[in-house]
């Protein structure tokens, strides 16, 4: 049933994409190829929930029903064939098992200490004014690369920092510049804050049904949790480097704004390149029906 559902809207999708000429028809076809490939890779390989899955060694994470986890080298071989950015932080994906439209992409950040102090009697608004002028100020370098320029309108989730857990979650709504909120792709952001490092998860999903999928990465990041050894409270191993909480809602220095942009770059194409194999899914479909 949920494949069906999935070729029902590469079908439409696909007949939506603009022509290009046929050596480019042609390179795309080949793409997606090797993505379908990848797709096939991934299925074999995939935990379904409910089930529990370990993390780096460092925490563990509980998959609800309707949901599966992809481990690497198949996670990051589905990456490289959608033309996502390289990253060796990444430790696998999360995907719906049932008729949802979202992915969530896995990662470690190690060596940094995040400091939570600033989360307490935070401002929404100011944090809001700070990821505008973060957002417009990074628009030249997205017009030079040929991308669209972007605006973040309102919070899609109100940056939440849970004391107890050590988790902060947020999203912002940041459509084209002159668009629609509900046009493109969403992400709702999820950290868990660990001793030596933290995970991050990010969840990606069409613009328009983004609301609907709030819950689904608020579970996730509930169910994340570290080992002994590994959790924010326990003591350290080793100097490093101290950031503020509020740099991974509007981060200031060049390294973390680069990371934010590569993940808006990487959400378009990796929307394309879905609907891109499920439109060969959709024919392959189809002409097995009219034999």
């Amino acid at each position: 049933m949920f494949a069906r559902y999935l070729l029902a809207i590469a079908a439409m999708a696909f007949l939506l994409l603009p022509s290009h000429g046929l050596a480019q028809e042609a390179e795309g076809i080949r793409k997606a190829q090797v993505l379908q490939q990848a797709v096939e890779a991934m299925q074999k390989v995939l935990l379904s929930g409910p089930s529990v899955v370990t993390l780096d060694n460092r925490a563990t994470l509980k998959l609800p029903q309707g949901t599966g986890f992809v481990r690497q080298p198949e996670a990051g071989a589905w990456a490289s064939a959608s033309d996502y950015p390289s990253d060796p932080g990444v430790l696998g994906m999360l995907v719906p098992t049932s008729e949802q439209n979202w992915v969530v992409f896995i990662h470690y950040r190690s060596g940094v200490r995040i400091d939570d102090a600033e989360a307490t009697g935070w401002n929404a608004d100011d944090l809001l004014a700070r990821l505008k002028a973060n957002t417009e100020e990074g628009n030249a370098a997205r017009e030079k690369r040929g991308e669209p320029q972007l605006e973040v309108r309102d919070w899609l989730v109100r940056p939440h920092y849970d004391e107890a857990q050590n988790t902060l979650i947020w999203g912002a709504i940041s459509p084209e510049k002159g668009g629609e909120a509900d046009e493109g792709t969403a992400n709702i952001h999820g950290y868990a804050l660990g001793n030596e490092g933290y995970f991050e998860l990010t969840l990606v999903s069409p613009a328009a049904e983004a609301p609907s999928y709030v819950p689904i990465a608020r579970s996730f990041l509930a169910g994340l949790q570290f080992t002994a050894g590994n959790r924010y409270q326990d003591a350290a191993k080793e100097k490093l480097e101290v950031r503020p909480v509020t740099s991974l809602i509007a981060p200031t220095s060049p390294d973390l704004r680069a990371t934010a942009l590569a993940y808006l770059k990487a959400n378009w194409l990796w929307l394309v390149a879905v609907l891109l194999v499920l439109a060969i899914l959709a024919v392959s479909a189809l002409r097995a029906l009219r034999r």
